[in-house]
């Protein structure tokens, strides 16, 4: 284990589970060390061989039986309880039922029991979040700052093992601000930064062996976000703009997909 962070640490961090300055300062080790690369790349494989291993999984039929047997209608009251004043009477009355339906709960609970397993796009997209948080409050929103692709896709090629495509604009009022190196799914990927208005609009982008597919949209934290595969990349976009106006940016990156 790297002797300099420590394996909790290291753990919150594949998890999304640490503060914006200390994830981006893991996030820079990780762009020159060899090493922490292997051990983080390591940590999610684990967790993603869990999640995928995770199955449903039944009650015994005996126990489920037993929890069944203890919603039975309740036994009579005894004569004394059935003679008592009528507020305590009422109260009796209502306890057998509140039990049977608190049981009856408890039945349904464990005769459902399942392995949670979240979808294998839910960790990415809380990436993605975070990337996109923290290039908005920090000061590292670009790492080449140029309106011209010409510009921005040589300097992206030469850091990473790929060529993404740059489109200059989205639709009118939106301007390519320049592109970053970031580090999303346990690998580096081109991020390429638009402003459309007054929103910033990070577009991510890396190789992917998956089938061509439509975008899918969603919704996390007040952001827009979008994610499809198109002639062997992966894109991800987010934004806080309007869900109109973020469908017609996702369109235009959709179907410019190459060089531009």
């Amino acid at each position: 284990m790297n002797p300099e962070i420590d394996p909790e640490t290291l753990s919150a961090f594949v998890d999304g589970e640490l503060d914006a300055l200390s994830q981006r300062q893991i996030e820079q080790r990780l762009a020159h060390d060899d090493a922490l690369r292997t051990e983080v790349a390591a940590l999610r494989q684990m967790s993603q061989t869990v999640r995928s291993l995770a199955d449903y999984h039944m009650a015994p039929a005996a126990f489920r039986q037993r929890v069944a047997s203890m919603v039975q209608p309740p036994a009579a009251l005894p004569a004394r309880l059935a003679l008592a004043p009528g507020g305590w009477q009422a109260w009796f009355d209502w306890r057998p039922l509140l039990l049977s339906l608190g049981t009856l709960a408890l039945l349904v609970l464990m005769l459902n029991l399942t392995v949670w397993r979240p979808r294998p796009d839910d960790r990415l997209a809380r990436e993605v979040v975070a990337s996109h948080v923290r290039s908005t409050l920090g000061q590292h929103l670009v790492d080449v700052a140029s309106s011209d692709h010409h510009t921005v896709k040589p300097w992206l090629s030469a850091r990473l093992d790929f060529s993404p495509p740059v489109q200059l604009a989205l639709s009118p009022g939106s301007v390519l601000l320049g592109g970053r190196v970031d580090y999303l799914g346990g690998r580096p990927v081109a991020a390429l930064v638009y402003r459309h208005g007054q929103h910033v609009v990070n577009a991510f982008v890396w190789p992917s062996a998956a089938a061509d597919s439509a975008a899918l949209f969603s919704v996390d934290r007040g952001f827009q976000i979008a994610h499809w595969t198109r002639s062997g990349l992966a894109h991800w976009v987010i934004s806080d703009l309007g869900r109109d106006e973020f469908k017609a940016v996702v369109q235009a990156l959709d179907v410019a997909r190459g060089d531009s």
